[in-house]
């Protein structure tokens, strides 16, 4: 590429035009864009392609003939065998995956899945305009680095605010794992294009036109971008494979995960997943798809018979990391160990200086990536270390047990003027007549928090009544279990409000009033511990095996006892 002048501005503005002199200079040709995109190649990584005929999906030549197919489909069987799946069971795999017509390399021109179509409800008063099509602009998306890896997308913001978005949440995948727990063989698969394989109502066809420099495109399978899409999609999904569902199967839109306890188990649950596949006409990619695995790595958490962590690979990259120059890359950071914080002891405190350069950094400007990347910034020494002790904190990343309902959960909270946390366990073996420090407890989560604002000027009773609030509120998946939780704190007074055998005292009112009824929809046990004795490294040293700890039990209330528990004495 030939050296170029170029006139640097300095200004606050996150936006800058250029011209078509240096755009050329760079390779860029706006007005050839959409020629170059559907030059790429159909693969995922190098971005989808949009040769299109009118009215028709976008599809590719087709490059790989049915011998092709076979020849990938032989090589997961190879990959399979090379992750620990039994030679003496190879050739029943073989049977089940070539028994039906569910693999593709790239896009075809297959007809749509068997399901019914998506349909999209216009808001009262928003008709189309019938001397009129509707049609919302392509846009063209960067994959990676790479100048021209483009995804084909469409702006369907115009669309969306007249649409009457359906009705349905997402399945919180925190409690969808819980289902693995056990199970010790995994097969991944992923859709190809899924998207495009559902069909479109004919009747919101025109919604969803989009426009190129050529003509307009009306789409007949279901797009990217609809306010709609994704949670039909993954409605849809749960339909066609309701009999896996949960028992043998995790959905997470196009992403399946298939587990079985035993391996006779799991080619069943396998052959049946395919006869599902082909039944509704679904399509598997090759290249995004494994036959067996003894972990896996799905969404973004390894997962295997013993519990759920986070991938190496995403903490090895985070710990390489050098010290932050501009608040783009603090904030990256920042942002990427917020996802592992249910896994990190102690996470607010020590990101808590990290969190706050950043705000002050973009206090005065657009918190957008790109306004971002403008400002320049050096850590101090404290921040330096906060930023060495959250990378340490990610090399000691614990593996979350799966929780399991006969197990007895333990609810740890503590607070300081500053901030709280919640640590949650459960003991298989549970011995009441033992102090907590001396159970076997398994990690299921833990949290931490800080407090803004009018929380801090709260009394200190109510500090240490939020914790246990925000794991009630947020947490419930985990505490309400058949067997009744037990709440350690360090408050004595916390005893009369929260005991679920006790009436609500007169003097109970305001917030405390309302959180103390939050915790009636549950069943537990009220234990409270020193302020000097529930020191929160000792009893996750119960983990790390590191010495014994000194906590000690001086006083316990106990709700009614459960039919399954057994009762519990105050001592």
């Amino acid at each position: 590429m030939s050296a170029v002048d170029v006139l640097i501005a300095n200004v606050d503005d996150d936006e800058f035009i250029v011209g078509n002199d240096l755009l050329h200079a760079f390779g860029i040709d706006v007005d050839r864009q959409l020629e170059m995109l559907a030059d790429r190649g159909e693969d995922e990584t190098c971005g989808d392609v949009i040769e299109l005929e009118a009215d028709e999906s976008p599809v590719s030549d087709i490059k790989s003939s049915e011998n092709d197919i076979f020849t990938a489909v032989e090589r997961l069987l190879t990959r399979a065998v090379e992750n620990g799946f039994p030679v003496d069971k190879l050739e029943n795999l073989r049977t089940i995956v070539h028994a039906y017509d569910v693999w593709r390399l790239e896009l075809r021109d297959d007809p749509p899945a068997k399901v019914p179509p998506m349909e999209v409800r216009l808001q009262e008063g928003a008709r189309p305009n019938p001397d009129s099509r509707w049609a919302s602009p392509v846009l063209p998306v960067k994959k990676s680095a790479d100048l021209m890896d483009l995804r084909q997308t469409t702006d369907y913001r115009a669309v969306n605010e007249l649409t009457d978005v359906r009705a349905a949440v997402m399945p919180i995948l925190s409690v969808a794992m819980e289902n693995a727990r056990g199970m010790n063989h995994f097969g991944l698969f992923d859709f190809l294009k899924g998207f495009w394989q559902l069909p479109l109502a004919e009747q919101c066809q025109e919604f969803l036109s989009y426009m190129t420099d050529e003509k307009i495109f009306t789409p007949r399978r279901v797009p990217q971008g609809s306010s709609d899409a994704a949670i039909f999609f993954q409605q849809t999904m749960e339909k066609c494979f309701a009999s896996l569902l949960y028992e043998h199967l995790l959905i997470w839109i196009d992403h399946l995960l298939l587990y079985a306890a035993d391996i006779d188990t799991y080619l069943v649950k396998l052959g049946e997943l395919f006869s599902l596949l082909n039944q509704f006409g679904l399509k598997l990619s090759v290249k995004k798809s494994s036959l067996y695995q003894a972990q896996v790595k799905w969404c973004g958490r390894v997962i295997d018979g013993h519990g759920i962590r986070h991938d190496n690979q995403r903490i090895d990259s985070l710990r390489a990391m050098p010290y932050p120059r501009t608040a783009a890359e603090l904030q990256q950071f920042v942002c990427a160990i917020n996802w592992m914080r249910d896994s990190i002891i102690d996470f607010a405190r020590q990101v808590e200086p990290l969190q706050h350069r950043l705000d002050v950094a973009l206090a005065h400007t657009k918190r957008t990536k790109r306004a971002a990347a403008s400002i320049e910034i050096e850590l101090e020494k404290q921040e330096q270390q906060a930023f060495d002790d959250v990378k340490e904190a990610l090399a000691n990343a614990a593996t979350l047990d799966f929780p399991d309902d006969k197990a007895t959960t333990c609810l740890f909270t503590d607070a300081s003027d500053v901030g709280y946390a919640i640590i949650i366990t459960q003991v298989m073996d549970f011995d009441p007549m033992k102090p907590a420090t001396e159970q076997q407890h398994h990690l299921t989560h833990c949290t931490s928090g800080t407090f803004t604002g009018s929380q801090c000027n709260w009394t200190v009773i109510e500090k240490e009544a939020f914790p246990i609030v925000v794991a009630c509120d947020k947490l419930d998946y985990l505490l309400l279990r058949p067997r009744p939780f037990r709440m350690y704190c360090d408050h004595r007074n916390l005893i009369h409000i929260f005991a679920p055998h006790e009436s609500v005292k007169k003097y109970v009112k305001g917030k405390l009033l309302r959180w103390a009824m939050k915790l009636m929809n549950y069943r537990y046990v009220v234990e409270h511990v020193p302020g000097h004795s529930n020191e929160w490294a000792d009893v996750i040293s119960r983990w790390a095996g590191n010495h014994t700890p000194t906590l000690k039990r001086l006083r316990m209330t106990q709700a009614a006892p459960a039919a399954d528990s057994q009762p519990v004495p105050t001592l």
